[in-house]
């Protein structure tokens, strides 16, 4: 018994030792995630930022052509229905581009949510977390690639 003491005393030493390398690599892991993350809220930001002028732009013209509308109600008949067609196929547009830069901005808000929690990176379905060339390529990503893929079949 004598002999083996002095082996797991080793042996406890170098398992000592290799937790706290790991643990230092863990620490030094989280601070390039941190900092990568910390860039991706930045860009999120901007995001966000940039997004919401646009909706602003979007409701600001769409106010614009109804108040023409309104203007113009009482004498329709003196336009042609082509230029009726334009206006109302402008406006339209102008709705559908609204509601996807409000589904956008929806995304970003959320991505910014999940970075003040700290639950960003980690995908919805399965927990695990989600690439990191994933989040760069789509920084409001919510899924990792196979759930993703899942969903979309």
């Amino acid at each position: 018994m004598a002999v083996r003491t002095p082996v797991r005393a080793k042996t406890k030493k170098r398992t000592k030792a290799k937790a706290q390398t790991a643990t230092k690599s863990r620490r030094r892991t989280s601070r390039k995630l941190s900092a990568d993350v910390a860039k991706l809220r930045d860009w999120l930001l901007q995001e966000r930022e940039r997004l919401s002028v646009e909706l602003q732009e979007i409701e600001r013209r769409s106010a614009r052509l109804d108040e023409s509308d309104r203007a113009t109600e009482l004498s329709a008949y003196e336009d042609h229905p082509a230029d009726l067609a334009s206006e109302t196929f402008e406006r339209e547009k102008d709705l559908a581009i609204g509601e996807s830069v409000q589904g956008m901005l929806n995304k970003v808000n959320t991505a910014l949510e999940k970075t003040e929690l700290g639950t960003y990176g980690t995908c919805d379905a399965c927990g695990r977390p989600i690439k990191k060339a994933r989040l760069k390529a789509l920084p409001f990503a919510t899924l990792c690639l196979n759930c993703q893929d899942r969903l979309e079949r």
